[in-house]
């Protein structure tokens, strides 16, 4: 213990030392740049009075231009540097491994991301490497891990981990097993206090395989409530962010969500990883980004057909439907699909340089409609047309993520093969909280391609008590395979509305612990802000999850967790409903983690 304690001690210091010069390194560079800018505008005029001082001129703009490149160079690097030690100073490392790899044991310490001294000698080596893999695997022993396309054999001889705060080594825990283990209840036992947590210290095994999927190019994860989904799916995001180093960047991975507030929710985890925020957007501002680039007007719920657009292209080409091209329509092979002959015509277009500026104004929507016997086509089913028709693919990102995959409609995920065709995917979802409408097999919309089914049955989230409730809700899909880590706890309780006010003032919120009174709808939720001093979250209100009271729609509340929850009018219609009710029962029981109270309310509410 004292030799941690000491080597715990040196890395702090050399983390504090190097953030101070690191700080004052910074600040005089920006004063080398400033001085180098007066410098060259000084000296900055053209001479092109012979071949000779012409040269001469190019040759000192090229050496300035080299100058200028290095002093970015070196400020940039420095800048990196800086937020690695920055990032580590709290917590420099949170496990060791002793490696054999034949010649003695070797001491790894990993943490958030990796750093190094001066003379680039390792002190803590990033999560994401490949050595770290065995840690994350739960491995001891003779293993191997893959490293630049070889696996290298070695012996994991001991796996410790820590809990530390800034230069205060707390415990040192020896680790042989990951589910259960001190270090993982400690950080399940913290206060929930609004956004989500980057989970680097305790990544299980079960969720280090999803993470670290490099062999498909789908990915679907099927979890229980409370099993990480998320914080696996942005672990995953940093990991493909490291792995891809210099090849891609975060503007290159879009997360996909339905929840408006998910964005703030998630909103901080990658940079707490060392890496910059991801784009998040939801699926109806996506489809109206696409429209806007084909000319067409914003998407809005509709009666689509995008399967029976599907059918109709797959037939032989009947009448051609464009305003443009006829003659190329007319040399393709009649006996091929709606679908090649129209994108034949679309590449001769191209070629040709007659893409019509109006692409709406292009087809003949009713009539593509007559031809194949269709209802009128609405607004969604036209951009699915156009998608198709032009083949068109978004080829710039690299790797999509979507959350609550289970909520998503047909249409939505013949949209994404569509766009997305040649782009990695990582699809997250439950079945089981999937709150209204009908379940698509998802798997069935990527035949085509390499895909990997992972499922998480741990619910790390909550207390025995509170997963053992909800559990009960899960249906068959997770009939008795929900296993829970935590202590039982407190049994969950059940209360009058006229208890409300005073189940609340019992609740010993402290400044970062959070409360969630769950209604079943939008309405109901304005209706108790209206008497209760808490938070409104709405679609629109662009807020997040914060200390203290929250109030808001189950819909709202799906994909988050509270401290405490309180469900309101657990009695009612909604919670009944013969097809829905025990789903929605088990996404609002599940999102508590200490406490949970069931409001009752008369039935028909």
């Amino acid at each position: 213990m004292m030799d941690e304690i000491q080597h715990l001690a040196e890395i702090y210091q050399q983390l504090t030392t190097d953030v101070q010069d690191l700080t004052q390194k910074l600040a005089d560079l920006q004063v080398e740049g400033r001085a180098m800018k007066q410098q060259l505008a000084t000296e900055g005029h053209l001479d092109l009075g012979s071949m000779t001082e012409t040269l001469d001129t190019f040759a000192s703009i090229e050496a300035n231009n080299r100058l200028i490149d290095t002093l970015n160079s070196r400020y940039d690097a420095a800048v990196v540097r800086l937020a690695h030690a920055q990032l580590l100073v709290p917590q420099a490392y949170f496990a060791k491994m002793s490696l054999d790899y034949g010649d003695g044991p070797e001491a790894f310490y990993l943490g958030k991301v990796g750093y190094a001294d001066v003379d680039a000698h390792d002190l803590v080596y990033d999560w994401r490497a490949p050595m770290a893999d065995a840690y994350c695997a739960n491995r001891t022993g003779a293993t191997t891990y893959a490293a630049n396309g070889r696996e290298i054999p070695v012996e994991v001889v001991g796996r410790t981990q820590f809990v530390i705060d800034h230069a205060r080594l707390i415990h040192a825990i020896d680790s042989r097993n990951a589910v259960g283990d001190p270090l993982l209840l400690a950080v399940l036992a913290q206060d929930r206090t609004g956004g989500l947590q980057e989970i680097t210290a305790t990544i299980q095994q079960e969720q280090n395989a999803i993470i670290r999927e490099s062999q498909a190019p789908v990915v679907l994860v099927d979890g229980v409530a409370g099993s990480g989904k998320t914080s696996v799916m942005l672990q995953r995001v940093a990991y493909q962010l490291f792995q891809h180093r210099g090849d891609w960047s975060a503007d290159q991975i879009l997360i996909i969500t339905l929840n408006p507030a998910f964005g703030q929710y998630i909103k901080g985890v990658l940079p707490s990883l060392g890496e910059a925020e991801a784009m998040t957007v939801t699926y109806p501002r996506l489809l109206n980004q696409f429209a806007s680039r084909f000319g067409l007007e914003d998407m809005y719920p509709d009666d689509e057909q995008l399967a029976a657009i599907d059918a109709a292209l797959a037939q032989p080409g009947k009448a051609f439907i464009g305003q443009v091209g006829q003659l190329a329509w007319d040399q393709s092979d009649a006996s091929q699909s709606f679908l090649l002959r129209m994108q034949r015509v679309w590449r001769w277009l191209k070629a040709t340089d007659q893409i019509p500026e109006d692409l709406e104004a292009w087809l003949d929507f009713d009539d593509f409609a007559q031809q194949f016997d269709l209802r009128k086509l609405s607004h969604l089913d036209r951009l699915y047309l156009l998608l198709k028709l032009t083949a068109y693919q978004q080829n710039e990102l690299k790797s999509v993520f979507i959350d609550e995959a289970q909520d998503y409609p047909d249409a939505m995920w013949r949209v994404i093969r569509s766009i997305f065709a040649r782009t990695e995917l990582t699809i997250v979802g439950d079945p089981s909280q999937k709150l209204f409408g009908a379940s698509v097999p998802i798997a069935d919309y990527f035949a085509d391609r390499r895909i990997v089914n992972r499922q998480l049955t741990t619910s790390y989230r909550a207390t025995g008590a509170i997963t053992a409730t909800f559990a009960q809700y899960a249906g068959p899909h997770w009939a008795g395979q929900i296993k829970a880590v935590q202590a039982q706890g407190m049994a969950p309780m059940t209360i009058e509305p006229n208890q409300l006010a005073e189940t609340l003032a019992d609740f010993k919120a402290s400044s970062t612990q959070s409360i969630a009174i769950i209604t079943p709808d939008a309405t109901e939720a304005e209706q108790l802000s209206q008497t209760i001093d808490g938070q409104l979250l709405t679609a629109i209100s662009q807020k997040t999850v914060k200390p203290g009271i929250n109030i808001l729609p189950l819909t709202l509340a799906k994909g988050l967790e509270f401290d405490f929850v309180i469900v309101w009018h657990w009695q009612s219609d909604y919670y009944q409903d013969p097809e829905f009710g025990d789903k929605r029962r088990y996404v609002a029981a599940s999102r508590g983690t200490k406490q949970l109270v069931f409001v009752e309310g008369p039935a028909g509410k």
